[in-house]
Order: structure tokens, then C-alpha cells, then sequence
């Protein structure tokens, strides 16, 4: 009788572990699939026209942070059709190109989670193909629709007030006053089309395709109190996403004052890898803006280096960062050996773009050396440290004296 329980028991253990097994490897796949993009393609025509050359690859790339596109995978086509499978970054969604190893264009697309499919009509023309079947995709073709309507809407204004001059078009615009008025009706024409674009975007605030289509499209057309009241529109949820910070950035660097929060810029490290300022955040940080061959940067390096020895007990809540404005990775790092900048926590960076740099860009760096005193809180302490003034002007803030003088900041305080 016990031998019988203990066999009935055993398999009933084994059907327990076989369920459970199944039970992750099924959780898996979902876990799986959520990660996972697949891009699956078609071209109708794989040619170019009037000769017998064929694609031979399709390309998918993406534009770094420099605006230079890369490539990050490609395919051989097959009787016209292609499949890429992207493992993803927290499924989020990122805008990706398709190239078909022509210049006439790209297909643009959102790399998340499920199945992308991508039909493109002409080869030689890619950019008349079109990405659907996941949200991102299918909420960027309505958007893309509203545009050419909003778009049509407008020519369509204008040529009507042209047919209305028929042949005398030409002379009736000869007059001011005219010119005058067509350029209030394409204004007027523009100003509609932008508020359906707008309508369109904040009702779906909450997806990632909002923040990217407002700083590339929408925002150069609008004010900068709209724009800023476009950014707190936006869902709290997408703050962690890349395009909604890069379009935070845009609105912060809109206007660069003392007391403004500073807008958030890369810093590929000497020692490899990178960071941001944000990482920085809850300490004090002196951003220096520098270069080798600048003789004005060399004679504050002193005051650097001072500053440096006379805050080292303040290192956790204290740090300098030197951004080089160089080009040559070796002018910059003999810099550092030379003029002994090379020291534990001080932070060296540089993207070796010169004034091509966008962090320089962003933060309007137009001459060196430029320090920006920044609060734990990301906010402008100062544009213009130097010297003798910069070393005490950060030590007394360390030892408690306050950070803004009267008018500076109070604003954002009070939030």
C-alpha cells in the first residue's frame, strides 16, 4: 500500500515540475517576445529602372547623437523580401531607417516590441514605403496623413487666391500692399495646418512619437511659452525616454540664464565610455570649456588645479568637469599629462568635434576658456567664474554661502 502512495506521489511530482517547467519556458516567450522587434519587408520592384541591377542589401541604420547615420544591421533580400530581428532596449520604441543601397531616400520606422511590416513599392525610391502593425508605426502613419492633408490645405488656399488674379497674378503681386496680404493668408494658411499637427499630437501625449515629432517638426514654428507648455503636457511617463529628454533639452537651451536649469550634454570620457551631466546631479559641478592650443585656457588651469586641491574634502558633493573643444584625441590628452590635469575625479571629456561639438552648441560656447557653475539641482550658478573669483566664489557656496544672489533663481525655488 505505501509503495503504491510513493509511485502515485513521484508521478504526481514529476507532473508538477513538467507544468512548471512549461510555465517558464512559456513566461520566457513572453518575455521574449516583449524584447523583440521583427521587421518583416517586401519590394515590389527590387530594380532599377532601364538596367538589370538588383538590390543587393537592405540596410537598417540610425542617427546618432551627431546626426551621422549608421549602419546597425543588414540583410540580402530574397525574391524581393527581408526580415530583421532587433533585441531591444526596454521596449522602448526608436525611430530607425531602412536603406536599399540607393540614395533615393529611406523608409523611417519604430523598432518595438512585435512585428513591423514594411512595404515598399520601388525599390529605387524607398522613400515611398511604409511601416505598420505595431502602435508606434501605425500612430506615425496617422500623424503623416494628417500632415499631407494639412499641407494640401494649405497649397490649396494659396492657389485659389492665385486663379483668383488669373493671368494678372503676377502684376497684382508687383504691388506692396499685396504681397502684403498674401503673405497674411499663407500665414493664416500655416498657423491651421500647425494646429491640427498639434490637436493630433497632444491627444496621444502619452507615446514617445509626440516629443520626437514636436522638437523635428512643430517646434521651430512656436513661440517659446508654447513650446514650454508643450514639454509640461506631455505624459510623466515618457520623462525617462530618450526623445522626450533630447526634447527637453531643445526647451532649456531655448533660453540660458542664471537660475534656468542646463540643458543635459554628453561626455565621452578620456578613460572610455561616457556620461552625462545628469549623472552628475546632487552635486555642485564647474563645467570647463577648454582647449590644447588655447593659451587663455592654459593660464587658468592653475585656478583649476587650485580649486581642486583646496575641495578635496568636499569631493562627494563637488566636482569639476573639462570638456575639450579639441579635434586630435592625442593634442587633448597630452594636455591633460602635461599641465597635470590628470587627477582622480576630475572629470576629462571630449567628442573631438572642435565648435562642431553639440554639447558646445547647446550650452552657446563660442569662445574659450567658458566655466558654468551648476547647483545640485541642475541649475545655472554662473556664466563667467574665473581666476582667483572662480576658486573663492566656490568655496564660500560650499561653505554654505548662498548659491544665487537676490532675483536669481527665485523662481524656479519656488517650485
Amino acid at each position: 500500500m505505501n509503495k503504491k502512495r510513493i509511485k502515485r506521489g513521484t508521478r504526481m511530482l514529476r507532473k508538477c515540475y513538467i507544468a512548471a517547467a512549461c510555465l517558464i519556458a512559456c513566461m520566457g516567450g513572453v518575455q521574449a517576445q516583449e524584447n523583440t522587434c521583427v521587421i518583416k519587408g517586401r519590394m515590389l520592384k527590387d530594380s532599377l529602372r532601364h538596367t538589370p541591377q538588383r538590390i543587393q542589401k537592405i540596410y537598417l541604420t540610425q542617427m546618432d547623437e551627431y546626426e551621422r547615420m549608421i549602419n546597425v544591421d543588414s540583410v540580402k533580400p530574397v525574391n524581393g523580401t527581408f526580415t530583421f530581428t532587433r533585441s531591444l532596449k526596454q521596449g522602448e520604441p526608436e525611430l530607425l531607417y531602412l536603406l536599399t543601397g540607393f540614395d533615393n531616400g529611406n523608409v523611417q520606422l519604430f523598432v518595438e516590441p512585435g512585428t513591423v511590416e514594411v512595404r515598399i513599392p520601388d525599390a529605387a525610391f524607398p522613400a515611398g514605403g511604409m511601416a505598420k502593425g505595431t502602435p508606434t508605426n501605425d500612430l506615425y502613419n496617422q500623424y503623416k496623413e494628417i500632415r499631407r492633408l494639412c499641407i494640401k490645405e494649405q497649397t490649396d488656399t494659396l492657389n485659389v487666391w492665385q486663379e483668383k488674379h488669373g493671368e494678372s497674378f503676377n502684376q497684382w503681386m508687383s504691388r506692396p500692399e499685396n504681397q502684403e496680404e498674401w503673405v497674411r493668408v499663407g500665414a493664416a494658411a500655416m498657423v491651421a495646418a500647425s494646429a491640427a499637427q498639434l490637436r493630433f499630437l497632444l491627444e496621444h501625449n502619452d507615446s514617445p512619437l509626440v516629443p520626437l515629432m514636436l522638437e523635428k517638426e512643430v517646434y521651430p514654428t512656436l513661440s517659446k511659452a508654447y513650446v514650454q507648455r508643450m514639454l509640461k503636457s506631455l505624459s510623466p511617463k515618457l520623462k525617462k525616454h530618450p526623445y522626450y529628454r533630447s526634447f527637453s533639452n531643445v526647451v532649456r537651451a531655448q533660453e540660458l540664464k542664471v537660475g534656468g536649469e542646463l540643458p543635459d550634454i554628453t561626455l565621452p570620457l578620456v578613460e572610455g565610455g561616457r556620461k552625462t551631466l545628469e549623472d552628475f546631479k546632487g552635486k555642485y559641478v564647474l563645467l570647463d570649456f577648454w582647449a590644447s592650443w588655447c593659451g587663455p585656457c592654459r593660464r587658468e588651469i592653475p585656478y583649476l588645479i587650485q580649486l581642486y586641491n583646496e575641495t578635496q574634502a568636499d569631493r562627494d558633493r563637488f566636482v569639476i568637469v573639462s570638456f575639450s573643444l579639441d579635434n586630435k584625441e592625442k593634442d587633448w590628452k597630452n594636455a591633460i599629462r602635461t599641465h597635470q590635469m590628470d587627477k582622480e575625479e576630475w572629470t576629462h571629456a571630449s567628442d573631438l568635434l572642435g565648435w562642431s561639438s553639440p554639447a558646445a552648441r547647446m550650452l552657446g560656447v563660442t569662445a574659450v576658456p567658458k566655466t558654468i557653475l551648476i547647483d545640485p539641482e541642475g541649475r545655472v550658478i554662473s556664466f563667467s567664474l574665473r581666476g582667483e573669483e572662480m576658486v573663492s566664489r566656490v568655496k564660500q557656496i560650499l561653505a554654505g554661502a548662498p548659491a544665487f544672489g537676490e532675483g536669481d533663481g527665485k523662481e524656479e525655488e519656488k517650485k
